[in-house]
């Protein structure tokens, strides 16, 4: 852009009926010309922190009023002689169950929808293995962040208002 008023005179003095528009850098021209498609990363990370928070959410709640429900069993289990980290296992192992069947489901899905976003895709292969482990990981991390709070509230349940709940 500083070049441009040499080049406005150069053009000037070559054509003088010929006018420069709209002149642009090279980079501002490719800035441009890919724009669409940083829109639509940008909208599609919106997007996949929004799932995320919502599975979070979603996995919280169902867990926490499964651990509401069974209040009176943790209880007794706690009564009985069960070890923290045996109660916390328990509900832990819920809260994965439930991920690893979302996996279950969901990775044949994957492999369906993914030659329909392969034109969207830019240096990844629609199946790239990395990228799918990534994933999957990240939803068990999800997983155990979002049932890691019921579990560490059902381990610290007092016995005798555990027994007197309902």
């Amino acid at each position: 852009m500083a070049a441009l008023p040499a080049v406005r005179k150069a053009v000037a003095e070559f054509a003088p009926d010929l006018a420069l528009l709209q002149p642009r850098t090279q980079q501002a021209e490719f800035d441009r010309s890919i724009s669409t498609e940083i829109l639509l990363a940008r909208l599609s990370t919106a997007f996949a922190v929004l799932a995320v928070i919502l599975v979070a959410i979603g996995l919280y709640g169902t867990i926490s009023y499964s651990v509401k429900r069974r209040t009176t069993e943790v209880g007794i289990r706690v009564a009985l002689g069960a070890e923290r980290g045996s109660v916390v296992w328990m509900i832990l192992r819920s809260g994965i169950l439930l991920s690893l069947l979302g996996l279950a489901i969901g990775m044949p899905l994957v492999f369906v929808s993914s030659r329909f976003l392969a034109a969207l895709l830019f240096g990844v292969t629609p199946l790239d293995p990395l990228s799918i482990a990534g994933a999957a990981l990240g939803i068990l991390a999800v997983a155990l962040l979002a049932t890691g709070i019921p579990a560490r509230r059902a381990a610290s349940i007092d016995p005798l208002t555990a027994l007197r709940y309902e």
